[in-house]
């Protein structure tokens, strides 16, 4: 008996023509790769603190593509998504939503302490960590919330440059701080004064100023002037520090001057000239680091990025690892909102240590990192060790 084909009609072709198709969509969903794993990164990239923005930007690229080099996470690749803050509120507040809402599973930033200020409480709100590079005003520390940090408390650096100052026998001081980050520039201005008051010293009342377009940086110089003190601390940009330092040393060209943290990028060196020479500057790194770590990072960044590192890029690269050790294996890797993301929430609490790019970071329970800080002078062009 033979048995004739079914026609293309049939009932029967019909059903082993779905089955077939149902069974090509399990293989093609089986073989398909899983979706990246969305990171936002929030900086400044254009403006007067975009040598942060840029910077914390490209060591945050660089470490994507090394965790992608090595499989990514759990499997999944990895993309960062940058949106640029222009160090403002109101359009921080902006950008952060936008990666919100672009699904991300967290946001490596803000590189400053007023952003972070400003866009914490919708991170609060919509249970999206954050994980900054930089933000180090002491404003932040202590707290159980979604922000953490692999940069100290700003508090640190102020108390290391107020105990310099006051061994180079320096006692009558003010300090200048720079309103566009007031989170950062008057706790840090506080933390310093206190200090060196506390080791004998005099701080007049602080001056303080709001950088941007039309500033007059000699009016202000001229306010230091008046003061009649032997050292100036100041808190502000690498790009406005060095703007304000020439015009005091026009005024005063003997008065010393320390720099803050903010200031210690590549970018003071460019801009200052000859009058920052003996500026005593803050680093949040090692810049004299040897460690076969640190100089092939500095090899490889220097050959993506066409210039080397500074310490944006070293807590932009270490920044994005903390947040790897906490997404891998973390349930609802990828789920936006507060149930996903309370498991990496916790995972990044009992974060406790980091093999950081230079050396090993500590955390405590509140995710405030207690890395080091250091002194560097500059000296005809250059960042050298700071005398002890």
């Amino acid at each position: 008996m033979s048995i004739r084909p079914a026609s293309v009609n049939s009932p029967i072709r019909r059903r082993l023509a779905l089955g077939a198709g149902a069974a090509g969509l399990l293989l093609g969903a089986g073989c398909a790769p899983p979706k990246p794993l969305r990171i936002g990164f929030l900086g400044g990239l254009t403006g007067r603190v975009s040598d942060l923005g840029i910077g914390g930007r490209n060591g945050a690229q660089l470490a994507v593509d090394d965790l992608n080099a090595a499989g990514g996470i759990d499997g999944r690749s990895i993309e960062l998504i940058s949106r640029d803050d222009e160090q403002t509120a109101d359009v921080a507040r902006a950008r952060i939503k936008e990666l919100f809402d672009s699904g991300v599973t967290l946001v490596v930033g803000p590189m400053t302490s007023s952003v972070a200020a400003a866009v914490l409480p919708l991170a609060n709100e919509r249970g999206v960590p954050l994980v900054s590079p930089l933000a180090g005003a002491p404003d932040f520390s202590g707290r159980k919330d979604v922000f953490f940090r692999v940069v100290s408390s700003s508090a640190v650096s102020a108390q290391q440059m107020a105990d310099a100052m006051l061994k180079r026998g320096l006692r009558r001081l003010v300090t200048v701080a720079d309103l566009r980050n007031a989170v950062f520039s008057q706790g840090w201005a506080r933390a310093f004064a206190e200090r060196f008051a506390a080791g004998g010293g005099t701080v007049l009342p602080a001056l303080e100023f709001e950088a941007g377009p039309g500033l007059k940086f000699l009016d202000l110089a001229a306010r230091v002037a008046d003061a009649k003190v032997d050292a100036v601390a100041i808190a502000a940009s690498a790009s406005d520090s060095s703007v304000l330092v020439q015009q005091v040393r026009r005024l005063q060209p003997k008065l010393f001057v320390g720099l803050s943290v903010w200031a210690g990028t590549e970018e003071l060196l460019q801009l200052g000239g000859r009058a920052i020479d003996g500026v005593l500057v803050g680093q949040f790194f090692d810049r004299f680091n040897a460690t076969p770590r640190w100089l092939d990072f500095v090899a490889r960044f220097s050959k993506r990025f066409g210039q080397p590192p500074g310490y944006p890029a070293m807590n932009g690269y270490d920044a994005m690892q903390m947040a790897a050790v906490a997404l891998r294996g973390t349930d609802h890797v990828g789920t936006a909102g507060k149930a996903g993301s309370a498991g990496l929430i916790a995972s990044l609490g009992q974060i406790r240590e980091l093999d950081g790019l230079q050396r090993k970071l500590s955390f405590d329970e509140f995710g405030d990192c207690l890395a080091l800080t250091y002194l560097t002078e500059v000296r005809e062009g250059r960042y050298v060790a700071a005398a002890a």
